[in-house]
Formats: structure tokens, sequence, C-alpha cells
């Protein structure tokens, strides 16, 4: 019990150094995106180049992956509080939400069938050159 403790608070401290790094670098190059993000996409690389091993941060992940829900609960209880203003605005963020939602599913099909197209021409061009 004593060393998966010790092993949780060593892992923490690798997960928690990562993401103030991520910090220090969105602070230090004034970069419009969060410094968590920074952070996480630093893991992933550290990760993919093996400077940092699954097995160093893995049992701490998993289980901050596993109790995931509970870090919403707090987000969940203070928009409760936004009520009336969700009454007030609801429909506006309801148009804003809808607008997104089929603007990103045109896109997307869009992309797809652009992408099955230049499939389908490479496929057929390739087959033209063998006969």
């Amino acid at each position: 019990m004593m060393k998966k403790g010790f092993l949780f608070i060593i892992q923490l401290i690798v997960l928690i150094t990562i993401c103030k790094i991520g910090y220090l670098c969105t602070d230090f190059f004034h970069l419009p995106i969060p410094g968590n993000v920074i952070g996480i996409l630093l893991l992933f690389i550290l990760l993919q180049t093996n400077v940092i091993k699954l097995e160093w941060v893995d049992f701490t992940a998993s289980f901050f992956v596993k109790h995931l829900a509970f870090f919403f609960i707090p987000i969940a209880v203070s928009l409760m509080t936004l009520g009336a203003l969700f009454f007030r605005y609801g429909w506006a963020l309801a148009l804003v939400l809808g607008i997104s939602l089929i603007v990103g599913f045109i896109v997307s099909a869009l992309t797809v069938q652009k992408l099955a197209q230049k499939g389908e021409v490479k496929q057929h061009g390739n087959v033209h050159h063998h006969l």
C-alpha cells in the first residue's frame, strides 16, 4: 500500500511538472493557448519520443481517468447557479449551439467527400497507367 502511494505521488509530481512547464511556455512565448493544453501536448510529445516512459505516469493517469466524472461536479454545480441566465439567454445559446453543430456536420461531410473523391481519382489514375 505504501509503495503504491509513493508511486502515485512521484508520478503526480511528474505530471504536475509537465503541466507547469506548459504554463511557463505560454507565459514566456505569450501564446494564446492555455498552459494546461500546452502541457498535454508536451506530455504527448515526450511519450511519443520515449523521453518519458508510459510506466512513469500510467498509474496516476489511470486513476485520474477513472475518476474523471468526479472533476466535473464543481462545474455542474456552478452552472446550476446560472439558471436565470440560461432562462433569459437560453434561446441564443441553443441557436449558437445548433448553428455550430450544423456547420460542423457540413464541414466534416464535405471534407470526407473530397477525400473520398481524391482517393477514387488516385485509384482510377493508377489503374489506367498500368493498362
